[in-house]
């Protein structure tokens, strides 16, 4: 094993052993009748996060992807174990705790930035890179503002304390005079990195495209389940527990898209793993249609007879999984070839 390998190897150990520490401190420090399933899966997210960063650090070789996927893991654990301290009373961890929220956003938008190469696109869009550490260094101000900010809200903060370790006339980037910039900044840099992520596909070819596409997959795969919950929020009455697991384990789905992306582990499964889930996931609307459409007419023609119409429409929609799955996968195979893509069942 040459030297860099085994630096690269202890790094990795090392962040290991921190994901181990982080959640061990987090569970000694949680209250299990306080934290719901979905908080236990988002602290799960975290450590899947911070194990294939050092996956990455450990075997690829100055990709500095690495260090940011490990880092969004470390913010999401700092963030839960600040989130806690701050619900039993400590001012300074409440406060705290958007700060490291501000920064997995910013570690997000380099992750965009930099993927997959751990490179900009170009040498001409640096200046995005700078836009977004000049943001991390102007966010993490707010650890030593002269005022945190306890009880915020849309425009201003309506409850603000001193910082016992607060510099005097430092101002708080979240709410403070330059809240304004701090937001523009943010938003630059994300819009910036999405933008050059749709650069980077375009020029891409061979293995960077696969990369990208695992990347996007992922991404698209998390936005999906928050515009479900948006959409559906308000017309299904669903525990907000089970919204809190179907989030945690969309988050976990980009961790390990990006670790087979950089890896290259199964690189070339991604047109199968996308077209079950496009074909599936349009089998499971279209029944779901059906199965409501039914039991609602049904049920306004034999309101007497509504447990019978429930269990004969399930059945009814059970025996159209199969039928309806196979059109579908009909469908998504012309229309993958049709746009260029290898078409697999």
């Amino acid at each position: 094993m040459t030297g860099r390998s085994k630096d690269r190897a202890r790094l990795g150990a090392l962040l290991v052993l921190i994901i181990g520490a982080g959640l061990l401190g987090f569970m000694l420090i949680v209250d299990r009748e306080v934290v719901d399933v979905g908080d236990l899966f988002l602290v799960l997210a975290a450590v899947v996060f911070t194990a294939v960063g050092a996956l990455i650090v450990a075997r690829s070789d100055g990709n500095r992807i690495g260090w940011v996927v490990s880092s969004t893991g470390l913010a999401l654990l700092a963030s839960g174990v600040l989130g806690f301290l701050g619900d039993q009373g400590s001012v300074t961890a409440s406060a705290l705790g958007g700060v490291l929220w501000f920064s997995f956003l910013f570690l997000v938008g380099l992750l965009m930035f930099w993927f997959p190469t751990g490179q900009p696109v170009s040498p001409r869009w640096r200046w995005v890179g700078w836009t977004g550490f000049l943001f991390e260094i102007v966010s993490l101000s707010a650890i030593v503002s002269e005022e945190l900010c306890v009880d915020g809200g849309d425009d201003a903060c309506r409850v603000w304390v001193a910082n016992p370790i607060g510099i005097p006339g430092v101002p708080n980037p979240e709410y403070g005079p330059l809240s304004g910039l701090t937001f523009a900044v943010l938003a630059v840099f994300v819009l910036l990195s999405v933008v050059s992520l749709i650069v980077r596909s375009v020029r891409a070819r061979g293995v960077e495209r696969l990369q990208i596409k695992w990347f996007l997959f992922a991404v698209l795969f998390v936005l999906a389940g928050i515009l479900l919950q948006e959409a559906l929020g308000d017309l299904v009455t669903v525990p907000e527990t089970l919204w809190g697991l179907m989030f945690g384990l969309s988050i976990m789905t980009l961790p390990i898209a990006i670790g087979v992306a950089v890896l290259r582990y199964r690189l070339y499964e991604i047109d199968r793993i996308i077209s079950r889930t496009v074909s599936y996931t349009v089998v499971v609307v279209v029944l779901a249609a059906i199965y409501v459409a039914a039991v609602t007419w049904l049920t306004s023609l034999l309101p007497d007879q509504s447990q019978l119409v429930v269990a004969a429409t399930t059945l009814g929609v059970a025996t159209l999984f199969n039928p309806l799955r196979r059109r579908v996968q009909i469908w998504w195979i012309a229309a993958s070839t049709g746009l260029g893509m290898t078409p697999r069942r």
